[in-house]
Parts: C-alpha cells; sequence; structure tokens
C-alpha cells in the first residue's frame, strides 16, 4: 500500500457502528474532492495529473506528507521540477505556504529564489497573510546571511589582485588613481566594473544573472579598446570565476537551520 498511515489504519479493528460501502469501512478525510481526485489516481499505474496551481501542488504534497506516502510524494516533485521556477510575487507566496506546512524542500528552494527579488510590502503583497510569525523571521534572516555571504566574499575578490589587475590600465581611469603605494584595487578599475561590483553587492544578485549584468556593464563602456581587448580575451573567464565565487558564498546558508527557532 502507498500509504502507512491507511495501512496500518485498515490493519486495527473497526468500530461496529462504522459506515460500511459494500462490506467495506468508510474513512472520512478532511482534504476537500478535487485535491483528493488528483490524488488517488496516483496511487494506481496511471500517468499522474498534477495540477497547474503552485498553491494546489503544495496542498498536494502536504496532503502527501501527512499521509506518508513517500513514493507518491516524490513523483510530484520529481514531475514539477520540469516547471520554470516560479517569480518574485510566487517565490514569497510559495515559501509562506510551504514553511506552514513544514515542506522543507519547498521552503528552501523558494528561500533562494526570493534572493533575486527585493522583499518589500509590495514584492510580498496578498502573500503576506499566508506567513507564519517565525517563518518570515526565519526569511529575513536567511536574507540576511546570504548578504553578509556576497560582501564578504567581494571583499575577499577585491582583496584577489590576479583576478582584477587584467582590468588595471583603462584611460578612463585617471592616472593620479593608477599611482601610489596606498591606492585599493577598486580605486583603479574602470568605473563601469566598480558599478556592477557595487550592483551585486547591494542587490544580492542571482549569481547566473552576472554574466548578463557584466554585458551590460561592459557595454555602457564600448569606446574603450583596452576594456573591449580584455574583454575579447578574459571576460568569460572573469565572469565565471566570479559567478562561481559567490554562489558557493550564497549556497553556504540554508533557510531550514532556523526552522522556527
Amino acid at each position: 500500500m502507498a500509504s502507512p498511515f491507511f495501512r496500518d489504519m485498515l490493519s486495527l479493528s473497526q468500530p461496529t457502528d462504522s459506515e460500511l460501502v459494500d462490506g467495506l469501512p468508510v474513512v472520512q478525510l478532511t482534504e476537500d474532492a478535487e485535491l483528493l481526485n488528483h490524488l488517488v489516481p496516483m496511487l494506481y499505474p496511471v500517468c499522474p495529473v498534477i495540477p497547474h496551481s503552485e498553491d494546489e501542488v503544495l496542498y498536494l504534497l502536504a496532503t502527501c506528507q501527512k499521509y506518508d506516502m513517500v513514493s507518491i510524494q516524490s513523483l510530484i516533485r520529481s514531475e514539477v521540477s520540469r516547471r520554470p521556477s516560479p517569480v518574485q510575487l510566487e517565490a514569497f507566496r510559495i515559501y509562506a505556504i510551504a514553511s506552514s506546512k513544514r515542506l522543507i524542500p519547498e521552503m528552501e528552494k523558494a528561500a533562494r529564489l526570493t534572493l533575486n527579488y527585493p522583499m518589500t510590502f509590495e514584492t510580498l503583497e496578498e502573500g503576506l497573510p499566508l506567513f507564519e510569525d517565525w517563518a518570515l523571521r526565519d526569511l529575513l534572516r536567511f536574507r540576511k546571511r546570504c548578504r553578509d555571504n556576497i560582501v564578504s566574499c567581494l571583499k575577499s575578490f577585491l582583496e584577489d589582485t590576479a583576478s582584477l589587475k587584467i582590468w588595471i590600465g583603462c584611460p578612463s581611469v585617471p592616472r593620479a588613481s593608477r599611482g601610489g603605494t596606498a591606492v585599493q584595487i577598486e580605486d583603479v578599475l574602470p568605473k563601469w566594473l566598480r558599478d556592477l561590483l557595487a550592483q551585486i553587492k547591494n542587490e544580492i544578485l542571482d549569481p547566473s544573472s552576472i554574466h548578463e549584468n557584466y554585458l551590460s556593464a561592459i557595454s555602457s563602456h564600448a569606446t574603450c579598446n583596452f576594456c573591449l581587448r580584455i574583454h575579447a580575451t578574459e571576460g568569460q573567464r572573469f565572469c565565471t570565476v566570479l559567478e562561481n565565487k559567490l554562489l558557493q558564498a550564497r549556497n553556504k546558508e540554508s533557510v531550514v537551520h532556523e526552522y522556527g527557532s
């Protein structure tokens, strides 16, 4: 049987006055008919029909968790993983529902997706009433830890002159800034690169978007032959190194380790 919960329930002796249909005991469930219509067919060897709504998927996963339907829950997650990732408002809403249902994988994934968006009343909107107090607090703490890691990562990156010295020599940087022993590495970088690093620091950019933002930044400096030459020979490697460092910094944290503490 797909559910140990029902297996154990049906193995027990039934009350003599329990409702029967065709001689079999009837089990009353609290879930609505629509949700059960999605769930029950998954108990049979047929192609599963997963709800389109993210909310309904979460409630379906929560029902599987409630009744110990581990294999069905895994099947649903496998099917849903092929869908595009939720965006902005959906990410916050999914985190709120997943946390209320204690769906750990969905909590973790949604929390990471929220990092790509500012956390304001406008982005939370109608999802705010869905948040339990501890879930909202844990998400705020998680986002702060991730931002602190990004800031620390960028500080280390700026101290790694091997990665940045390739950009030293841009004619747009005043010569006075390039001389002297007290000059910091960021002082001799082209303005477009300094702006990019500041954007990463302030907005907690998704590491996968670094290359796109890098191209946008350097395109604003398209008249500089020096930077374009470095871009052509070293730009891809530079972006890859930065992306990997930022990804490692963000992935150090988990929202689940708070989990209502």
